[in-house]
This record gives structure tokens, sequence and C-alpha cells, in this order.
């Protein structure tokens, strides 16, 4: 588990600091992955700062897909993955954001969220 921008993009966090149990029903085959959420530009999707978003480790996604996405090799954030022709947009799910475009060869997909985790 590390931790994953929602909102402003943050440098990309692969420290492994514990791991965690999720319900087997909640992942498939596969490696998976889990993120603590900073920030609030997916709450429109139900997604919350604090919450844990398991993640299926993939390097494609489908339009529409919620994804860890790595911008330049540098900056990864948790964002709706829309394709548009030859470019590549990262959309939040809050008005309060803009909608980030980018060539495909500055986006990376590094997994497709299946699953959220939620502390109350």
């Amino acid at each position: 588990m590390g931790r994953i921008a929602a909102g402003t993009p943050i440098s990309a966090i692969q420290d492994h600091t514990h791991n965690i149990c999720v319900p087997p029903e909640m992942i498939g085959a596969g490696e998976h992955f889990a993120l603590e959420v900073k920030g609030d530009s997916m709450i429109d999707a139900g997604i919350f700062d604090g919450d844990l978003a398991v993640l299926r480790r993939i390097d494609t996604a489908n339009n529409g897909d919620i994804v860890v996405a790595l911008v330049d090799e540098e900056e990864a954030t948790l964002k709706r993955l829309r394709k548009r022709g030859q470019s590549v947009a990262l959309e939040a799910a809050n008005p309060d954001y803009e909608t980030r475009i980018f060539g495909p060869d500055r986006v990376k997909v590094q997994g497709r969220l299946v699953g959220l985790i939620r502390r109350y």
C-alpha cells in the first residue's frame, strides 16, 4: 500500500508501506495493490480523501475506467481515463478540477480501480 493523489498530481509513490487485508471477492486474478487517496478530485465518483483504492495492476484500460495514471514518468494521479483520437484525457469527478489532456506517450496506466475501502 502507498498513496495516490486525487486532486493535484503528486510525485509517484511506489513505496510499499504495509500490507492490508482485502476481501477475496473484491479482487480477481492478477496482481493487486492499494493506495491511500489524498485529495477530493474524485468525490463525485464516491472516492474520498483517506479512502483506500484497491487496484489491479494493468498497463491498458478502457474508456471510462478509473485508473492510476503516471504522467511524464513522475506524477501519479487517480482519474477517469478517456481516449480521444490520439489524445488521452484524465478526468476528475469534481467540477472544481479541469480535465487534463496529454499525448499518448506521456501517460502510462499503472492500475485500474477494482474496489474501495473506507474507514469510519
